[in-house]
């Protein structure tokens, strides 16, 4: 009797290693990796994740780059309207800006670039007020003595980075500073205008 049953633990602990030896090879073999399949899957979906992100990203990005380059440039034009009063040589104030000099604003910003707004390719430009402005006058200290902006040949400077003509501001009248209708094109009141942005600079 004593026989038979340590043969029968014996047995039944051979059955025990059996199912743990299968048990251990089911968990290893549920740790396995993907399969071509779930590869392809995590592939497309982080696919279609990027095509969604990045060109916004870089939609962005550039829209800054150009937001920063349109400001740049306002205030050189905007220097170049009311002078600089912290440039000086030998202690004498020497960045007098078209303001300054003619004594009044520019009626349109080429007058930043030519006296005589009749020759070259200013010629077919219209604006109210044009006029040859007078020659600088050293003795009464008066007069056009520019060019106030460097001239690219093709009037570049009278456009944001977007391609869009620069205007001045205007409140009640008064002539505040310049105005970018910014990245939509358009200034505030016309139609289709995104609110605020369009970019100041104040004279």
């Amino acid at each position: 009797m004593k026989g038979v049953s340590m043969g029968r633990c014996l047995s039944l602990t051979g059955e025990k290693k059996i199912s743990i030896m299968k048990f251990v090879s089911a968990r290893d073999s549920s740790g396995r990796g993907f399969t071509l399949v779930e590869l392809l899957v995590v592939i497309s979906v982080l696919g279609i994740l990027l095509a969604f992100f990045v060109p916004t990203m870089i939609s962005r990005v550039a829209t800054n780059a150009r937001r920063t380059a349109t400001l740049q440039e306002m205030n050189v034009l905007r220097e170049a309207i009311m002078g600089n009063p912290d440039l000086r040589v030998g202690g004498e104030a020497v960045g007098y800006g078209f303001k300054q000099d003619v004594g009044r604003l520019p009626r349109d910003l080429v007058e930043l670039a030519t006296r005589n707004p009749f020759e070259g390719i200013y010629a077919q430009r219209l604006y109210v007020g044009k006029e040859t402005l007078p020659a600088w006058d050293p003795y009464i200290q008066k007069g056009w003595n520019g060019p106030y902006i460097r001239e690219d040949g093709e009037m570049g400077y009278l456009y944001d980075a977007w391609g869009t003509e620069y205007r001045y501001w205007v409140e009640n009248n008064e002539t505040l500073g310049l105005m970018s209708a910014g990245p939509d094109g358009l200034f505030w009141g016309q139609p289709g205008a995104v609110k605020n942005d369009d970019i100041k600079v104040r004279f």
